[in-house]
């Protein structure tokens, strides 16, 4: 498990992050188990977590140069896109589950 700038367990907030297609390619394994600080527990958070920490150049495959989510790329929390929650925004709770794909997924 990766820790991110956390002095206890406690401050962090534990996450699973899942990449699909060429971001498991890229990432070079299928899951992360990521334990991440409560006052950074966002998308936006997790994204620079994992260029800064795990995978130099990961935000520039997520985010445009404006900073917003590059076409056609989708993010899920627990199965739902960001875009109908909070965006980049998006806060993440204890035992969320995050998606990264290149391309929208859609369930059947």
């Amino acid at each position: 498990m990766y820790v991110w700038g956390v002095n206890t367990l406690s401050d962090c907030v534990h996450v699973d992050v899942v990449f699909v297609q060429e971001f498991l390619e890229e990432m070079g394994r299928y899951k992360l188990a990521l334990c991440i600080p409560r006052d950074k527990a966002t998308v936006k958070g997790l994204i620079d977590y994992l260029d800064s920490t795990v995978k130099p150049g990961f935000k520039s495959l997520i985010l445009d140069d404006a900073g917003d989510v590059k076409y056609p790329v989708s993010i899920m929390v627990n199965g739902r896109r960001i875009e109908f929650l909070e965006g980049l925004d998006t806060k993440l709770k204890e035992g969320d589950r995050v998606c990264f794909s290149p391309r929208a997924l859609f369930v059947v």
